[in-house]
């Protein structure tokens, strides 16, 4: 019988991804004997993955019911007793200090400050209280996990100055599935004079660039319209704003906004694109955590229009996979323009993401992942206590405040 492997997560019910955990999900699957926990039932077409047990441990989406949560995860995983259990988010790395001498692998996909973060005008002792926790449940904690996995270069440098071992580091990107390559030589050839068809695939909110997105689409079809943008993922109220705002400026024939759609299908959303966009306020978190569906274009074969973040200048540089903008829509406008009038060199941009993604495909990640796992895992002992948990209904709806998500 294969060793067991216990996954815990705590996945946003209202996120637009999934696909970063199924790829890591469906991999672990494959050699062992996959346990997936979750405080709600997780019924994204993403995670349905053929052969991995369930555990639902409900607990409400508050901080007490996410410490809650946790502790019922330590139970089990005492309980348990199995070869490893991966934590498949930043934001449980407290639970590495509960989890006796099971080995734990750390997914570090989001910086935590981003989780303690204070709002403007917090008393001094609740800044000084939310640091505190920062330094000693995620980043001390985090020192202590027996495999660490960031997914970007400025999250493994941070590790290093932390006092992190460099023995327990694995930078391990996020990862693309090959259904996002695309077949190039099947690509339909463009018109000429046709708009440049611009992609954001992704939350959407004030804070990753909608209005600077909007805007500039405004600014570049001054003109003529040369340009079109598709927002997938958009909750219902942010379709409305980009809508109402398309409408009142004009440019309503030019932006099509669409809803969270299941991972499988963006694949054919950038195959009818030429351009993605990926644009960020400069918050400190966003400098570590590089986004998912910058690596989807560049795997794609889609140059990338994206705003002067480090987390994104690590990886598209001017005129050779991308062009890249100051954070306003200004700025955007004229790189859209731009592009236009030198739209001949699309090709070339094109073959440039293409070769710049391939290093991001899972596929060529996931062997190193698997052997960084296998590296702290035990053997489960043949005498474990295999207790599975009573399932509860969760009762009362408190909702995480936004600046611990």
């Amino acid at each position: 019988m294969k060793d067991e492997c216990i996954i815990i997560t705590w996945l946003a019910r209202d996120q637009p991804g999934f696909l970063d955990f199924a790829y890591r999900i469906q991999s672990l699957a494959k050699i062992y004997r996959v346990t997936l926990v979750s405080p709600y039932a997780l019924t994204q077409p993403e995670l349905a993955i053929a052969g991995v047990a369930t555990c639902v441990l409900p607990h409400r989406d508050s901080r007490c019911g996410w410490i809650a949560y946790m502790l019922a995860c330590a139970r089990l995983i005492h309980a348990r007793k199995p070869a490893c259990a991966v934590l498949l988010h930043s934001l449980l790395a407290p639970l590495v200090l509960l989890t006796g001498r099971t080995p734990v692998a750390l997914y570090w996909n989001e910086h935590p400050s981003r989780f303690t973060a204070s709002p403007p005008g917090h008393p001094w002792l609740k800044r000084w209280s939310r640091n505190l926790a920062l330094r000693v449940f995620f980043l001390d904690a985090a020192k202590k996990a027996d495999l660490v996995m960031p997914i970007g270069e400025a999250h493994h440098e941070e590790l290093l100055r932390l006092g992190c071992r460099p023995d327990r580091i694995r930078l391990l990107h996020m990862g693309v599935g090959a259904a996002f390559a695309q077949d190039h030589e099947n690509v339909s050839h463009r018109q000429d004079e046709a708009p440049l068809e611009l992609v954001y695939n992704g939350t959407v909110n004030h804070l990753r660039g909608r209005d600077v997105m909007l805007e500039a689409i405004v600014l570049a079809n001054r003109e003529r319209q040369i340009a079109r943008l598709t927002i997938v993922g958009a909750s219902d109220e942010q379709i409305r704003y980009c809508e109402e705002y398309a409408r009142r400026s004009g440019i309503a024939d030019a932006v099509r906004v669409c809803g969270r759609i299941p991972g499988r299908e963006i694949p054919q959303i950038l195959k009818n694109a030429e351009v993605g966009l990926c644009f960020m306020e400069d918050l400190p978190w966003w400098r570590f955590n590089p986004p998912t569906k910058l690596f989807e274009y560049l795997v794609a074969g889609l140059p990338v229009l994206v705003s002067d973040i480090r987390t994104h200048t690590q990886y598209v540089s001017d005129w050779h996979n991308g062009i890249v903008c100051q954070y306003d829509s200004r700025s955007l406008a004229n790189a859209i323009v731009m592009l236009w009038t030198r739209r001949f060199l699309l090709p070339f941009l094109k073959s440039n993401a293409r070769q710049s993604g391939e290093q991001y495909l899972w596929e060529k990640i996931e062997p190193e992942f698997l052997q960084a796992i296998k590296t702290i895992a035990r053997r489960s002992s043949p005498h474990a206590v295999q207790v599975r948990p009573a399932i509860k209904e969760s009762s009362g709806a408190d909702k995480l405040s936004k600046d611990v998500r």
